[in-house]
């Protein structure tokens, strides 16, 4: 048997048959850790920058421009469309697949004036220049009994879908110069049903990069909305990781939707992925909280912003809550309410805060979208302002642990690495005297005066480098920024003891002295500012007035 060119990773293996439930999946045969890497995902077959990146991403790595390893973007000498950060991405993507592409482009140009392609047209474009050169690992994806899914006749069942997958397909081998046959056409379009079902569209907010990636092995991860895995991409790199200890034989699952939205939300955007999501969530119709007791990330949060695991198991909700149904309706409104560019954009905030009510007076702080609407109001203040702070703080304790329950979920890292900047912020302030001039609220200038906010800020940052290369990588941006405050605090004079109690604590957080450093001088002001956020938010939208950032 010929050997695959995208083998799954050491430690897993390939299971089940295409066409049937569940289909193909992806199954363990060793144990692994939480937080563990199950595999690393670096030659992929398709990996490239949406359209409007073209010319600020590098079309190999996919680093964008102002990352600290991109000095210079240079456009290819030969089409002028596509841009590389080096001599060796230039030669690696000419070698993968430019070298198919780059004339297409000079074509292009010269016919039509057009400098970009869209992203799915480019996509397809690519598979069927490789296909036509005989490239063994597209045909191996992509050919007639290739391994990739494609759901065609379900793309066909869905008019609209269809009618923009065709003419998709038609731009790509009409620019691509392929249109030789129906044949072809018919083709592109298995083509583009195999990349909608397999390939991952992503996003890092944080650094402007986004982009397609498909890997075939990594395509044969299933889904489900309470998944024990998830995928981090950085650049060419894809990397799938655990979310909880997984034993041999489980079925490695990921979540290919943002699985803490409402039921309804969810099942719509999986629709394009034509089955019925039948996880526990669901199936019973399961809110956040109802998963998390369940979880067994639980033990894992000793070390995190929510030590106090028997709230993780018995959270605080009023009465029976809300149902999955009243959820839905709630979130639907939300998504639907807008506002005139021209009016004041706090008129949706007091919206949206209002749809939140019933939520927030069941105290089901986890349960979007109320902490969206936080999470809205936290940006709308000024970088370093005592309420984004207590917002922020209140996210971190009463909202992300139910929702992403093990602490080395990237978006927990970033919560946590919000507050420390938050801090730094509200430190200098504090420390100029400032502080009752840059905000007008008692109860927060009573908190940050008495606190020792420096050491709040050295404790977030030490869970964050602690997380960082569990949830993302050792060269994650966010891990390289906490990594360079955490040394200019330890820098400071008169902060030994201080310091060396919370390294204590990051070491072993159950240590007599630093754990309890950590709960009188981190965790209680953190939980006291936490305290104030509803109480901030409803006193200032609650009552149909103007925010304002005092």
């Amino acid at each position: 048997m010929a050997t695959s060119p995208f083998p799954p990773p050491p430690g897993t293996r390939v299971d089940g048959s295409a066409g049937v439930r569940r289909g193909r999946r992806l199954l363990a045969t060793r144990q692994f850790g939480p937080g563990e890497v199950i595999g690393t995902f670096r030659n992929p077959l398709l990996a490239l920058p949406v359209e409007r990146g073209m010319r600020t991403t590098c079309n190999h790595c996919l680093r964008v421009a102002g990352d600290p390893a991109v000095t210079q973007l240079r456009a290819c000498t030969g089409c002028k469309f596509v841009v590389y950060c080096s001599v060796a991405c230039q030669r690696a993507s000419w070698a993968a697949v430019h070298k198919h592409e780059c004339k297409v482009f000079t074509r292009m140009a010269s016919r039509t004036g057009k400098d970009w392609l869209p992203t799915p047209v480019r996509a397809v474009m690519q598979v069927m220049l490789l296909l036509k050169a005989g490239n063994a690992a597209a045909t191996a994806s992509f050919g007639d009994g290739g391994s990739l899914e494609g759901n065609v006749d379900a793309f066909k069942r869905d008019a609209e879908v269809w009618n923009d997958l065709k003419l998709q397909s038609m731009a790509a081998v009409v620019y691509g110069g392929i249109l030789e046959s129906e044949e072809m056409l018919e083709r592109a379009e298995r083509v583009i049903c195999k990349i909608q079902t397999n390939a991952f569209n992503w996003l890092d907010a944080d650094t402007g990069r986004a982009g397609v990636f498909l890997d075939p092995a990594l395509a044969m991860v299933n889904h489900s909305c309470v998944p024990n895995a998830f995928i981090g991409f950085n650049g060419r790199t894809a990397t799938l990781r655990t979310q909880q200890g997984i034993e041999p034989g489980d079925e490695i699952e990921i979540s290919y939707i943002d699985y803490t939205l409402p039921r309804a939300t969810r099942q719509e955007e999986l629709r394009l992925y034509h089955f019925q999501c039948q996880c526990s969530r669901c199936k019973d119709e399961l809110n956040v909280y109802q998963i998390c007791a369940e979880s067994p990330a639980i033990p894992l949060n000793t070390f995190s912003l929510q030590p106090d695991l028997q709230k993780l198991r018995l959270p605080p909700i009023e009465g029976p809550g809300m149902s999955s149904a009243e959820i839905d309706t709630i979130y639907k409104a939300w998504k639907a309410a807008a506002i005139p560019e021209s009016q004041d954009p706090i008129q949706l905030a007091q919206a949206r805060w209002k749809l939140c009510k019933p939520l927030a007076d069941a105290k089901m702080w986890a349960v979007e979208p109320l902490p969206s609407t936080l999470l809205q109001l936290v940006n709308y203040y000024q970088d370093g302002h005592p309420k984004a702070l207590a917002l922020s703080c209140f996210l971190a304790t009463e909202c992300e642990p139910y929702k992403l329950v093990a602490p080395f979920m990237p978006w927990r890292i970033k919560g946590v690495m919000m507050i420390a900047k938050l801090l730094s912020g509200t430190a200098q302030i504090t420390a100029s005297g400032e502080l009752a001039h840059a905000c007008s609220h008692k109860g927060l200038i009573e908190i940050l005066s008495k606190s020792d906010q420096v050491s709040m800020c050295e404790a977030m940052l030490r869970l964050v480098v602690h997380y960082a290369p569990l949830g993302e990588s050792d060269d994650w941006e966010v891990l390289s920024e906490a990594t360079t405050m955490l040394d200019d605090i330890e820098s400071l004079e008169g902060r030994q003891n201080q310091s060396a109690l919370l390294r204590a604590w990051a070491k072993y957080p159950q240590d007599p002295e630093g754990g309890a450093f950590f709960h009188s001088v981190v965790l209680k002001p953190v939980n006291e500012l936490a305290a104030l956020a509803i109480e901030i938010v409803d006193a200032e939208l609650g009552n149909g007035k103007s925010l304002v950032r005092r």
